[in-house]
C-alpha cells in the first residue's frame, strides 16, 4: 500500500485572505514529518493574497517536500539548504580571487546556514575566507578554525 500522505493538494482560492493563507501554509508545512522533527527556522509573510516562505532546511529532500506539499498556493519560496548553502561557499572560496590560492586540505561544513571552515589558514587566509563565504547567498554565520 502505497503511503499518499504528502501528495495532497490545496485548493486555494486566488483571493484568500492573508491570515487564511498563512494558515494553510503553516497547515501544510506542519503536515511534513521532516518539518515537525527538524523545526527548521522558516518564516512565512503574507500579503495582498501572495506569501512567501524562506528560511534553510537541512535538505535538497525536505526543500523539494515543502515545494510539493505547497504546489497550487500562491506562494514564493525561497528556501534554502545546507548542502546548496555549502556547495555555493566552496565554488566561491575555489574560484574567488581573495581565495583560490589556498590549498586544498580545510574543511567546510554548513548547518542551519552558518558555515564552519577548519584547516591550517594563515591569519590573512582566514579573513579572506570569512570574507568570501559571508558573501555567499543564504550563509547567517561564518566560522573559521
Amino acid at each position: 500500500m502505497a503511503d499518499h500522505a504528502h501528495e495532497q493538494t490545496l485548493d486555494v482560492e486566488s483571493e484568500i485572505p492573508d491570515l487564511d493563507l498563512r494558515k494553510t501554509i503553516e497547515e501544510a508545512l506542519w503536515s511534513l514529518d521532516s518539518i515537525r522533527v527538524s523545526k527548521p527556522a522558516l518564516e512565512i509573510n503574507a500579503r495582498d493574497g501572495r506569501a512567501t516562505v524562506s528560511g534553510i532546511v537541512a535538505s535538497p529532500m525536505m526543500r523539494q517536500q515543502i515545494e510539493e506539499v505547497l504546489t497550487g498556493v500562491p506562494v514564493t519560496l525561497e528556501v534554502m539548504d545546507d548542502a546548496a548553502i555549502q556547495y555555493a561557499a566552496a565554488y566561491a572560496l575555489a574560484t574567488d580571487s581573495r581565495t583560490a590560492s589556498i590549498p586544498p586540505g580545510y574543511r567546510m561544513t554548513a548547518h542551519n546556514g552558518r558555515v564552519h571552515v577548519k584547516g591550517k589558514l594563515t591569519s590573512e587566509e582566514i579573513q579572506a575566507v570569512r570574507d568570501v563565504v559571508s558573501e555567499v547567498r543564504g550563509v547567517s554565520g561564518v566560522s573559521v578554525n
